[in-house]
């Protein structure tokens, strides 16, 4: 049934390469993990911990290099006016291009970045943030509580912040958490993944009308999302308008089809694993990789139910976000500083430069070109080389 709310819809957890997420849920739980706290604005650092005995330090050299991922963001050693706080935590990173990129995060963390360096925005909220809709007219960042915030494009950023849209309670919205959202180049929809306790869909959609209004819809039947194990969810990424993909809690997998028109239709598959899926990215119809818990990383090649196991991973950390350029060029991070990347035929672990004894985890990955790779995690943002 749709709903019209006058506002921007964010909340109904509501309704974007995922993506970003506290700690997963043990295997098997069906508990949601915690909101990541708000940031303290007066810490002054984020906390160096030591690693003790440096069993991965071929993983974490000194010194940058082209072929390493290396700090290069709004973060500094101490918080300012023009700078991150150091303890926030980067859930999304997407942009409209190489030179027009956004991160954003807990405590209201929000960057741009215009192909030469990295500014701070001030939100005007610690609201945490967990999506971000780039439209040709407006940016728009998503966070929970039926919260959302907007800009128009190429205006100069008002006094206090970008304007909040708080959306009325409803039972739906206070049931459910905003997880991801993503929208196809040229489609009016946005679609979101939540996680919700409600028996409703994991799956929204929300569109702006001709009057300006925000039209907030049910993504699918919320009995056949239930049927087919899409109400808590992760991920969502697609090859097209018409055609998505979604990840969730317990291994969850659904094809989203005809998505851009009235009637969408979800059809569930097989990832041969229980573990949570908190990532997924499509490089085409039989080209769809997820990553999760434990190190899980599925490959779905176009059987008609099962996805792929890949065994070739070579780590139990849990892994947390997936994007890519192309089929072989494909990134994946997570817990303890973790960043893989594939080239088409395997797996292999991406070394970072110059963290120190920090080991932080990685939530955000977004990767607009081959060789321009964003990464986005606890206190840090991170690309090859350290540059753009």
């Amino acid at each position: 049934m749709n709903l019209r709310w006058t506002a921007l819809v964010l909340g109904v957890a509501a309704c974007a390469s995922t993506e970003t997420l506290a700690p997963a849920p043990p295997e098997n739980s069906n508990s949601l993990p915690a909101t990541p706290p708000a940031a303290d604005s007066g810490a002054d650092a984020a906390p160096e911990v030591d690693a003790g005995p440096c069993a991965d330090c071929e993983y974490f050299p000194a010194t940058c290099s082209p072929d390493t991922l290396c700090p290069n963001g709004p973060f500094a050693s101490s918080p300012s006016d023009s700078n991150l706080p150091p303890v926030a935590q980067i859930n999304v990173i997407r942009g409209r291009s190489v030179s027009d990129v956004w991160a954003a995060g807990t405590s209201g963390s929000l960057a741009h970045f215009d192909g030469t360096s990295w500014k701070r925005v001030d939100l005007g909220t610690l609201d945490t943030l967990n999506a971000l809709w780039l439209r040709d007219s407006e940016d728009i960042a998503l966070a929970q509580m039926a919260r959302v915030y907007r800009h128009d494009v190429g205006a100069a950023p008002p006094d206090g912040g970008w304007p909040l849209t708080e959306l009325p309670y409803d039972y739906d919205v206070a049931n459910a958490r905003l997880i991801s959202a993503w929208s196809a180049s040229g489609s009016p929809w946005l679609w979101c993944t939540t996680r919700s306790w409600s028996p409703t869909t994991g799956l929204w959609r929300m569109r702006r009308l001709p009057s300006n209004e925000l039209e907030l819809q049910s993504g699918v039947d919320p009995a056949t999302c239930s049927g087919a194990g899409c109400t808590l969810m992760t991920s969502i990424h697609g090859v097209s308008a018409n055609e998505l993909w979604a990840v969730g809690d317990k291994g969850s997998a659904v094809q989203v089809l005809d998505a851009d028109g009235d009637t969408p239709s979800v059809n569930a598959f097989n990832t041969q694993t229980r573990n949570t899926l908190n990532g997924v990215w499509v490089a085409s119809s039989s080209d769809v990789w997820a990553v999760g818990a434990m190190g899980t990383i599925r490959h779905y090649t176009g059987a008609p139910i099962l996805w792929d196991v890949v065994s070739d991973v070579g780590t139990t950390e849990d892994l947390r976000a997936v994007w890519g350029s192309s089929s072989t060029d494909v990134w994946a991070v997570g817990d303890g500083g973790l960043v893989l990347h594939y080239d088409g035929k395997s797996w292999s672990r991406i070394k970072i430069a110059g963290l120190g004894k920090r080991r932080p985890n990685l939530t955000a990955v977004w990767v607009p070109a081959p060789g321009h790779v964003w990464v986005g995690g606890e206190g840090v943002i991170l690309s090859l080389g350290g540059k753009p």
